[in-house]
């Protein structure tokens, strides 16, 4: 489960961003948050970021990605990784390092994990663990220089395999560090990123489909729900039948997917790359919905409406604050111009993020409503779209077409 996410100094962020899933005191719709074990606090099991294009959302979405991929892979494929480094491009001081930073429970362990990155090398890197509420150092790290205040001689002897370009975490999970561990199994497994890449995020749907069969039956049922006209999903490959690969995971070419229609008793199949675009994102981002609900992942969405109906947006949104369909209280953050809901009816103010622009540093700032002093009774819908809480393009009054 997340706590929060900070990153700094990474493409349009020039100072410190930070995404925040602990709730605030507020005690509005208590059904919108949750206690998890190992945390004193209570978590959102949901945060929407509105903002106007080319404001931060998605770069937002790309400092998560960026992150769970140097931890994933660091160990392996670290000279690659750091071809990433994008610091705020407009300052005098462009060349300082980017740091990413997690705070999170996995395993019913309070961890904070971070690290930061330049060019050449990991410059910073840490873990804190918190198994008893109170703080306790994993691991402090600057350069090629460590501090160890447990398992000292085991963790020295780990940090001799970890070169410049590696991240600590990544190549000890390799040597059985328990808290390596869990840090690699929580970015491997319950952190998902759902991206713009409709094509790619089709292999959750399919694979399960293929071998779950609990799974199909909530797919098939959330096809219905949906009213897309689709009774079910299948593979139609006439070549032999498809390996997973090292992951279990099973790829179906796209030509490969087709989907079943019924309509006044006559069904029909057709391929997938029939549907509408809206269909598509629907059946790519609705294998990842059912999964964390299943499980309990934090699922991370970007531009959740484009070619959706705003209807479909609100329903996905409801699984995860609907204490009878998230029973493992899993977490939905998502990135959005969807502004049905933007409804204090249906969002706390500590849910609702806005990103903007200053216009003349390039720098970009996340800010979370709670912050604003804003009253209980205001149309935060109406005041967004007015520009109020800021997040609104300047469209410039003047003409496109000169006269010729």
């Amino acid at each position: 489960m997340l706590i929060r996410f900070s990153v700094t100094n990474f493409k349009v962020f020039k100072d410190t961003a930070t995404l925040s899933m602990e709730a605030t005191k507020d005690k509005r719709l208590p059904e919108n948050v949750f206690a998890p074990e190992g945390y004193k606090g209570n978590l959102l099991k949901l945060s929407a970021t509105y903002g106007a294009n080319a404001s931060g959302k998605t770069t937002l979405f790309h400092a998560y990605q960026i992150f769970l991929n140097f931890i994933r892979v660091s160990a392996g494929h670290a000279d690659k990784i750091l071809l990433n480094y994008r610091p705020f491009a407009f300052g005098d001081d462009s060349a300082r390092p980017t740091s990413f930073e997690a705070e999170f429970i996995a395993d019913g362990i309070h961890y904070v994990y971070g690290f930061s990155y330049d060019s050449r090398s990991i410059t910073e890197e840490h873990l804190y663990s918190y198994p008893n509420g109170k703080k306790k150092t994993v691991f402090e790290r600057n350069g090629q220089d460590y501090v160890f205040k447990s398992d000292v001689r085991f963790r020295r002897e780990n940090a001799r395999r970890v070169r410049a370009v590696t991240l600590y975490v990544s190549v000890c999970a390799q040597f059985n560090d328990p808290d390596c561990i869990r840090v690699m199994n929580w970015a491997s497994q319950n952190l998902v990123l759902v991206g713009i890449d409709t094509m790619a995020s089709l292999d959750v749907l399919t694979n399960e489909l293929l071998r779950d069969r609990k799974f199909g039956e909530i797919a098939r049922r959330a096809f219905k729900i949906a009213d897309l006209g689709i009774t079910d999903v299948r593979d139609r490959s006439k070549s032999a039948p498809i390996k997973p690969d090292a992951s279990g995971t099973i790829l179906l070419p796209m030509q490969d997917i087709w989907v079943k229609h019924e309509f006044g008793g006559v069904k029909k199949e057709f391929p997938i790359l029939d549907e509408s675009a809206g269909t598509i994102r629907f059946l790519a981002i609705i294998g990842y919905v059912i999964e964390g609900l299943r499980r309990g992942w934090t699922v991370v969405i970007d531009e959740i409406d484009m070619s959706f109906h705003t209807d479909l947006c609100a329903w996905i949104a409801g699984l995860f604050l609907d204490p009878g369909e998230n029973k493992k209280n899993a977490q939905l953050i998502l990135n959005t111009h969807d502004v049905a809901l933007l409804d204090q009816s249906i969002l706390r103010r500590d849910q609702i993020y806005i990103t903007s622009k200053n216009w003349k540093t390039g720098e970009a700032e996340l800010r979370r409503l709670s912050e604003y002093g804003i009253r209980n009774d205001l149309d935060i819908r109406k005041a967004y779209l007015n520009g109020s809480l800021g997040g609104r393009p300047f469209i410039a009054p003047e003409r496109l077409m000169e006269d010729e």
